[in-house]
């Protein structure tokens, strides 16, 4: 009997020591996001995205699809950033393609990981983002908001944008409550020969001629690449762009 009390005695232990490393997270916390957001003149695709947490050993897989281009067309973005040139960042609600997990979680991620393919000239990158002490502490803070209705409610900056430009380079924010809080610039972990599915170069010959037809099309160039315009973000005068300090 005394065997058996302190096995089970044990197993509580255990048990409890294995919570300890858990994030106390409030249930109300949403669900951890991400958004892609892109050039419509330099599209990209995600084909690989997730995000690790090793103190509590779990990787979680990011829904993908390939539309890209649909998304991220001039015309789409035009008609809900009028002033948009195609060569900046479009930050809008509509223009961001935004993607949840495929198993839901609102304990956030130490590292995002994406892999991710330049239509433009057919190179492919991994980004590496660390989710810092000071990201979290944001995105698990609760805040209020005025919603269109005139409403104030409860929100949280949940969700990860990425802004991917021409050279390998991505731009971080964190997006909620009317608001974009720019985090870093982040440049590749690396450039394999190959996309996530080992797709090549030369497989995304259409896709390259497309783009080149739509910056044809736009009576735009891509090359030399202007930076002072794709450095530029486009913004919804309904939201503002803040900074992590």
């Amino acid at each position: 009997m005394k065997n058996i009390i302190s096995t089970g005695m044990l197993c509580l232990l255990l048990a409890g020591c294995s919570m300890i490393n858990r994030e106390r997270v409030p249930d109300e916390v949403p669900n951890w996001r991400v958004g892609y957001t892109m050039p419509s003149l330099y599209p990209v695709r995600v084909t690989k995205a997730y995000g690790i947490n090793t103190q509590e050993d779990w990787t979680s897989i990011l829904h993908t699809h390939s539309q890209f281009m649909t998304v991220s067309s001039l015309k789409r973005v035009k008609e809900y950033l009028p002033n948009y040139d195609g060569y900046g960042l479009p930050l809008h609600l509509f223009t961001t393609a935004s993607y949840s997990q495929v198993q839901y979680t609102n304990h956030l991620p130490d590292k995002v990981v994406l892999y991710w393919t330049s239509l433009f000239d057919a190179k492919f990158y991994i980004t590496e983002l660390d989710v810092t002490p000071k990201m979290k502490a944001l995105m698990y803070t609760q805040q209020h908001h005025v919603e269109s209705d005139g409403i104030k409610r409860t929100c949280y900056q949940s969700q990860f944008d990425f802004g991917f430009l021409p050279n390998g380079q991505v731009k971080v924010w964190l997006e909620g409550c009317g608001k974009y809080t720019y985090v870093t610039e982040l440049s590749p972990t690396s450039m394999p020969d190959t996309d996530y599915n080992s797709i090549t170069s030369k497989q995304y010959s259409q896709a390259t001629e497309y783009v080149k037809k739509r910056a044809k099309k736009a009576h735009a160039t891509l090359t030399p690449i202007p930076w002072d315009k794709v450095n530029k973000i486009y913004l919804s005068k309904n939201y503002i762009v803040d900074q992590l300090h």
